[in-house]
C-alpha cells in the first residue's frame, strides 16, 4: 500500500450496493451524489470509514483487539490504499448543553492556557491587581528592587499554630521577635511583654509580634537563602510573611510599586519599610482571598470552575411535573431560567479574576469571533515580544482557528454560544473547523453534505475551505447534492440510478465537465439546468420521467394571518412580522441572520403555551428555548387560528432502537393480524401480539429482545453492535419464524421495501393507504423494519408528514403535542414548522417533498419553512427575508410578501 496514488475498492455489496468497483485517487476531492437512498452513505460512511476504523483499531495491542474481534469487515472483495479516516457527519449525535462554540473549535482551550500562563489577577471588589508572592519571584523581584540592602524575614506571632507561648517558638529554632516595634529574643521574652490574656483571639488590639526568620543582605549570593527564609515563613505562619526592608532614597517609589503595598515600621528607633507577604493570593487592600490561576479555575466542566449552583450548565435544571392521568414522557416540563449565580455564564465568581489584557475568560468569551481576533491582533507587538516567547505556538494556534471561523462566514458567533443553539449550516461549519485545525496530513476525510443548510452566498466559502483541505495534502470525500460543490469537485461518482433495490450501481464516474457533456443522469440533468441558469435556480427539471419538464405553481393567498410583535431573541431586537396561514411560507436569509431565532426560538415556544401545548419538550441543547416569552404579542387576524403547532427540525425527536416505519406509520398491526389469520398461526395458537418485537410475551428472540442485534458496550470506544447469534439477526424464535404469509415470514416482510410490500399487500386497502403515504413522500426506498434512528433528518421529517397524510392523530406521532380537551370540537388545522427540509435531498426529491407539503396546506393546515434552496423556495407561496447580513448585521426583515 506504501506509495499508492488511489484507494481501490472491488466489489462492494455493503447495503444495497450492487458489487461497485472505483478507484478513488488520493489528495483529490470526490463528490459522491445520487438520489435519496441510492446508497451514497453506504460507500462513504459504511464501507470507506468502517474499513479505515477497523484498520486502525487492527494497530492495537493483542489484549486490546480481543474485545473488537467481533467488528465486522465491510462486504467487499478488497480495499487497498485506504489511509487514515475521519468523518465528519452531518448529524454528529445530540450536542450537550456544555458543549459551545469555542469548546467545540478547541479555541478555549487555547484561551484558558494563554490566560493561566500570561494572566493577572484582579479583585473583584476593588478591581486592583493581585499579586503573586512566590518564594522564587519575591527574590528575584527584591535583587532588582532593593539590592544591597538590609531585610528582615519575619511571620505574624498571631498567625502561628504553635501556640502563644515563646517557648514553642524556640523549640523550631527561632531565636528572635519584635514586639510593638523593639527588638527581643526568645528566650529573654517576658510574659508581660506578649500581653495577651488567652489566646490570639483576645489578644490587645496594640500587640503587633512578629517571629524573625532570618535576617540578611539581598546580594546575588544570598537569593537562595531569601527564598526560603519566605517558604519558611508561609510554612510556620499560616501562608503569611512580612518583609522589613532597610528604606533607601533612590529606588524607594520603584519598589513601592513592584509590591504594591508598602508600609511604615519603626524597629528599635529605626525605620524599615513594611511589605506584607501571603503564599495564597491575597488582595493587599481588600484582604480576600483569590484561588491561584489554573486550567480547572477557568473551566466550567470541572468541578474546581464551575457553578456550584448550576454544575456549569448555565441554566438551571427544570423539575419534572408528571399530572394525573399522564405518562412522565408526556409530562411538561418547567422553562428553564438562567442561573441566577453566574447569570449564565457558568463560571464561579472566582474564575473571573483572572485576566488577560484586560478581561476575563468570561468577557472573552463574550466577544464575538471577529472581535476577538482583533484584539489579538492589537496586542501584536506584546504577543511578538519576548515575554511571549514561549507562548507563540499556542497564539499561532488560537489565530488559525479564528481564521478559519472568519473564512467559513461565522465571525458573528460568539465562544460561549452552545452548539444546540446553532443552525444546522452554522454547526456544520464550526465542526469542519474542527478538522481543519487539526493539521493532518495525508488523511481521508469524509464529509456529510458541509453544505447543508447553507445560504448561497456562503457555499462558495465552504467550498474554498474543503478545498484547503485538500491542498494540506489530505484525500476529501464528500457525500453532497448542491450543485456548486458538485462541480468544484475533481472527481464525480454517481450512485444510482433510483433509491433502495433500484439504486446500488455505479451510474457515473468521472470529472465534472464529463458529466454535464456526455452523461444522462438525474444529477448530470439537474446540473445541466443549473448551469443554463447561471446558478440561480428558479425552475429545476424534474427527472422523475422519460421526458424532462419545467415545474410550474401557482402562488396560494393567506387564509389568516399570524402577527407577531415585539419579538426580541440573539440579534433579534423588537421585530414585528406578519405570518401567513393557509399558505406554505418559506422564511429565507444569510446564515445567521436570525432565522431559526425568530421561528423556532420565538415563535414555536410561545405559540406552545397559546395553543395550551403547555411547555414544549426539548433537549438538553435546547434549553434556552424554554425561558421566558420573547415575543409581546401574538394575535391570529382574518382567519381561524391554529390547533396545534409542530416543529418538524432536524434533531428534535428522539426514536427508539425498536421504532420502524411499519409501525410508526401504524400499519404493522394490520400486517400481524393477516399473519395470526394464516392456517400455521391459528395451528399454534398465535395471536397478533405473536408477532409484535415489541412485547416479552410476544414471540420475539429472547436473547436480543426483539432488536435483532446485541450491543457490546466499548469503554474507548464507540459502543458495537452485531447480530444476535441466536436469532441470527431475524428478531423472533423460530417456530414464529415459520409462519408464512404468502410464502414470506414476518421478518421477510419486515425486510420489504415500502414499493414491495404496496404491491405485496393488493387488495388490502388500509395497508396499502398508509404505505401510499410513506410512498408518495418519496420514501418508498425504505425497508419496513429499518430502525428509524438510522434516518437522516430530512427522511424523518417526510416520515413525519406521511403519518399525518396517512391520517395518524397528531397526538400519536408528536408527543410533544398535547391538546386541550376543548379543542377537539375546533377546526383541527396545525401550524407546521419545518427547519432545513432540503437538507439530504437530490435536486429531484425536493418535487416529491413539495407535493407533500403542498398535501398538508390542501387539508387546512399551514406550513412554515426555514430553508435557502432556490428551487425551493420558488415552489412557495409567500417569503420572509431576513438580513441583510449575519450577526448584527442581520435580525431585520428585509423583504415580506409572495415569492417572486
Amino acid at each position: 500500500m506504501a506509495g499508492a496514488s488511489w484507494i481501490e475498492l472491488e466489489d462492494v455489496r455493503v447495503n444495497n450496493l450492487r458489487g461497485i468497483h472505483l478507484k478513488i485517487r488520493h489528495g483529490s476531492l470526490t463528490v459522491i451524489c445520487g438520489v435519496s437512498g441510492s446508497g451514497k452513505s453506504s460507500l462513504a460512511f459504511d464501507t470507506l470509514y468502517a474499513e479505515g476504523q477497523r484498520r486502525y483499531i487492527e494497530t492495537f495491542s493483542p489484549y486490546a483487539r480481543q474485545f473488537l474481534d467481533r467488528i465486522e469487515r465491510p462486504a467487499a472483495a478488497s480495499i487497498d490504499g485506504i489511509p487514515p479516516a475521519i468523518a465528519i457527519r452531518q448529524i454528529a449525535g445530540a450536542n450537550s448543553q456544555r458543549s459551545t462554540v469555542g469548546s467545540r473549535t478547541e479555541i478555549l482551550d487555547d484561551l484558558r492556557l494563554l490566560l493561566v500562563q500570561l494572566g493577572t489577577l484582579r479583585c473583584p471588589k476593588c478591581r486592583g491587581d493581585v499579586p503573586s508572592h512566590h518564594p522564587e519571584q519575591i527574590a528575584a523581584s527584591l535583587a532588582s528592587s532593593f539590592a544591597d540592602r538590609r531585610v528582615m524575614v519575619c511571620f505574624p506571632w498571631k498567625a502561628a499554630h504553635s501556640g502563644d507561648q515563646p517557648e514553642d517558638m524556640l523549640s523550631l529554632g527561632f531565636t528572635r521577635a519584635i514586639i510593638n516595634g523593639r527588638s527581643l529574643r526568645l528566650a529573654e521574652c517576658r510574659a508581660t511583654d506578649l500581653q495577651a490574656p488567652a489566646g490570639p483571639e483576645k489578644r490587645g488590639p496594640n500587640l503587633e509580634m512578629l517571629i524573625v526568620a532570618d535576617r540578611l543582605k539581598v546580594e546575588p549570593a544570598s537569593l537562595q537563602r531569601l527564598s526560603e527564609a519566605v517558604a519558611l515563613c508561609y510554612s510556620t505562619g499560616c501562608g503569611e510573611c512580612v518583609l522589613l526592608v532597610e528604606p533607601g532614597d533612590e529606588r524607594e517609589a520603584k519598589g513601592s510599586e513592584d509590591h504594591q503595598t508598602t508600609e511604615r515600621m519603626s524597629v528599635d528607633d529605626q525605620e524599615w519599610m513594611r511589605i506584607p507577604l501571603y503564599s495564597n493570593r491575597v488582595c493587599p487592600t481588600c484582604r480576600i482571598e483569590i484561588p491561584e490561576p489554573s486550567l480547572e479555575l477557568l473551566n466550567f466542566n470541572s468541578s474546581h470552575g464551575a457553578c456550584s449552583t448550576c454544575q456549569g450548565l448555565g441554566m438551571i435544571r427544570p423539575q419534572l411535573k408528571v399530572k394525573k392521568g399522564r405518562s412522565k414522557s408526556s409530562a411538561y416540563r418547567e422553562p428553564y431560567s438562567t442561573c441566577p449565580a453566574c447569570s449564565g455564564k457558568r463560571l464561579r465568581p472566582e474564575s473571573n479574576c483572572v485576566v488577560l489584557w484586560g478581561r476575563s475568560i468570561t468577557e472573552l468569551s463574550g466577544l464575538e469571533v471577529s472581535e476577538l481576533y482583533r484584539l489579538i491582533e492589537a496586542h501584536s507587538d506584546q504577543i511578538a515580544s519576548d515575554e511571549f516567547r514561549n507562548h507563540r505556538r499556542v497564539v499561532a494556534h488560537l489565530r488559525l482557528r479564528l481564521e478559519f471561523l472568519l473564512h467559513c462566514g461565522l465571525g458573528y458567533l460568539t465562544l460561549d454560544r452552545s452548539l444546540g443553539t446553532l443552525s444546522g449550516g452554522e454547526k456544520q461549519r464550526v465542526i469542519l473547523t474542527t478538522a481543519l485545525g487539526a493539521g493532518l496530513m495525508n488523511a481521508l476525510y469524509i464529509l456529510d453534505e458541509p453544505t447543508s443548510g447553507l445560504h448561497v452566498d456562503d457555499t462558495d466559502r465552504i467550498i474554498s475551505v474543503v478545498k484547503r483541505l485538500r491542498d494540506s495534502g489530505n484525500t476529501v470525500v464528500v457525500v453532497e447534492h448542491d450543485p456548486a460543490f458538485i462541480l468544484a469537485a475533481d472527481e464525480v461518482v454517481e450512485i444510482g440510478p433510483g433509491a433502495g433495490d433500484a439504486g446500488g450501481r455505479l451510474v457515473f464516474t468521472g470529472t465534472p465537465a464529463e458529466l454535464l457533456n456526455h452523461a444522462s443522469t438525474a444529477t448530470a440533468l439537474a446540473l445541466k439546468s443549473f448551469c443554463e441558469q447561471g446558478r440561480t435556480i428558479v425552475r429545476r427539471i424534474r427527472t422523475d420521467s422519460t421526458e424532462a419538464k419545467l415545474v410550474t405553481s401557482t402562488r396560494r393567498p393567506p387564509s389568516g394571518w399570524l402577527r407577531c410583535r415585539g419579538v426580541n431573541c440573539n440579534n433579534l431586537e423588537n421585530v414585528s412580522v406578519d405570518l401567513p396561514l393557509g399558505v406554505l411560507c418559506v422564511v429565507t436569509g444569510p446564515g445567521g441572520s436570525g432565522k431559526s431565532s425568530l421561528i423556532v426560538e420565538s415563535i414555536y415556544p410561545e405559540l406552545c403555551r397559546r395553543t395550551g401545548q403547555g411547555e414544549p419538550l426539548m433537549q438538553a441543547n435546547q434549553a434556552t428555548l424554554l425561558e421566558s416569552p420573547r415575543v409581546t404579542s401574538l394575535e391570529f387576524d382574518h382567519g381561524d387560528s391554529v390547533d396545534a403547532v409542530v416543529l418538524l427540525s432536524q434533531d428534535s425527536v428522539t426514536t427508539s432502537s425498536r421504532s420502524v416505519p411499519v409501525t410508526w406509520i401504524g400499519a404493522f398491526d394490520d400486517i400481524r393480524k393477516l399473519l395470526a389469520e394464516t392456517h400455521e398461526a391459528k395451528k399454534r395458537n398465535f395471536t397478533p401480539s405473536t408477532f409484535s418485537f415489541n412485547s416479552s410475551r410476544g414471540g420475539r428472540c429472547p436473547v436480543c429482545e426483539g432488536n435483532g442485534i446485541v450491543t457490546v458496550e466499548m469503554h474507548f470506544l464507540a459502543d458495537i453492535e452485531t447480530p444476535c447469534e441466536v436469532c441470527g439477526g431475524r428478531r423472533f424464535r423460530t417456530d414464529v419464524l415459520e409462519v408464512r404469509y404468502r410464502d414470506r415470514s414476518v421478518y421477510e416482510i419486515l425486510a420489504m421495501t415500502v414499493d414491495e410490500s404496496f404491491a405485496f399487500f393488493g387488495g388490502h386497502h388500509r395497508i396499502q393507504q398508509r404505505l401510499g403515504a410513506i410512498r408518495s413522500a418519496g420514501l418508498g426506498y425504505l425497508k419496513l423494519g429499518q430502525t428509524v434512528s438510522t434516518l437522516s433528518g430530512g427522511e424523518m421529517q417526510r416520515l413525519r408528514i406521511a403519518a399525518l397524510l396517512a391520517g395518524i392523530s397528531l397526538a400519536e406521532i408528536e408527543p410533544t403535542v398535547r391538546l386541550q380537551r376543548e379543542s377537539a370540537g375546533r377546526n383541527g388545522r396545525n401550524l407546521f414548522l419545518l427547519d432545513e427540509p432540503s437538507t439530504g435531498l437530490h435536486l429531484q426529491d425536493i418535487d416529491r417533498l413539495m407535493d407533500c407539503l403542498s398535501s398538508l396546506v390542501q387539508m387546512g393546515h399551514s406550513v412554515v419553512i426555514i430553508e435557502h434552496d432556490n428551487y425551493l423556495i420558488s415552489l412557495c407561496d409567500y417569503q420572509i427575508e431576513l438580513g441583510p447580513g449575519a450577526g448584527r448585521d442581520g435580525g431585520k426583515i428585509v423583504r415580506s410578501g409572495p415569492v417572486q
